[in-house]
């Protein structure tokens, strides 16, 4: 028996699919080192430290968190899936793509994703 839902996306499947679409210099800062991604949006690498200080669960869990040891830093930002552009883009199982687009007040917009089996 077949089901239709009328306004929604579903496949039967067990692939990934996403997209992020940002300005080229929020893209360009990403690829230079200056800001992570987290989520749909880019923060600096001070922000992302400070969120996580004031994170509820973060610190019910971490409450002897040493915010002076760098490697535990880096290693908490990508629990907590603030990526460089470089661990976004390192997969062994997911395809990746980016393209750009230029509207037509000569904005730049950078369209990147990931896409495949997840399984």
């Amino acid at each position: 028996m077949k089901q239709i839902r009328i306004g929604v996306f579903e496949t039967n499947s067990s692939s990934t699919h996403s997209i992020t679409m940002c300005s080229k210099e929020d893209y360009d800062n990403w690829k230079k080192g200056k800001v992570l991604k987290c989520g749909d949006d880019f923060i600096t690498r001070e922000e992302a430290i400070e969120e996580l200080k004031k994170d509820e669960y973060f610190n019910k869990y971490n409450p002897n968190f040493d915010f002076t040891d760098e490697e535990s830093i880096d290693e908490a930002l990508k629990d907590y899936e603030y990526c460089t552009y470089e661990q976004y883009f390192k997969s062994d199982y997911l395809e990746s793509f980016t393209d750009t687009y230029t509207t037509k007040n000569g904005e730049t917009v950078i369209a990147f994703g990931k896409y495949g089996y997840d399984g």
